[in-house]
């Protein structure tokens, strides 16, 4: 049975060797910077897991409405968030087509409910784009130039950012 819970400092190692099965190289980001990641916001990241192995994962974090993240940046720590930003999701080859995707998501939208975050947003790679549409989110295309400049981090991925209201 699929199993979604929060992430724990041992679940590291297994997310790292995912990320690099699941991303190209200018996607890559540092076993450190996750990890730093992970200990600045705990609570808003998840893993999903069947028979002791890792499907997928998920990295978000209390954000603002239209500040990006940029690529292999330390996540932004904010007094006023208003959305929650989900940084990164990835589901193993193995487990594709199970559902593990949309349990992240929801996992992430209970959480963002909870925390009293109506809007979450991402940074589309990878052509993603049409798979989180269907899922409710719109492209957002009015930034300001530093966003865009963060956007532009995501070299060479055709990058856009998309938020969902919940």
């Amino acid at each position: 049975m699929l199993m979604i819970r929060q992430m724990q400092a041992f679940d590291l190692p297994a997310v790292v060797k995912l990320q690099d099965r699941c991303y190209s190289a200018e996607l890559f980001e540092p076993a450190e910077l996750l990890k730093r990641r992970f200990s600045a916001f705990p609570q808003s990241c998840w893993v999903a897991c069947y028979q002791d192995k890792l499907w997928g994962y998920l990295f978000s974090y209390p954000g603002q409405l239209g500040k990006i993240n940029a690529l292999a940046a330390d996540f932004i720590q904010v007094t006023t968030p208003d959305c929650l930003y989900l940084h990164d999701m990835a589901v193993s080859l193995d487990a594709r087509g199970q559902g593990v995707a949309q349990h992240l998501l929801t996992a992430a939208e209970q959480y963002a409910a909870a925390q009293g975050l109506n809007t979450l947003a991402l940074v589309a790679v990878q052509n993603s784009a049409s798979y989180w549409q269907q899922r409710g989110f719109e492209i957002l295309s009015s930034l300001t130039a530093t966003q865009q400049q963060n956007l532009a981090s995501y070299s060479g991925q055709q990058a856009l950012y998309l938020t969902k209201t919940l």
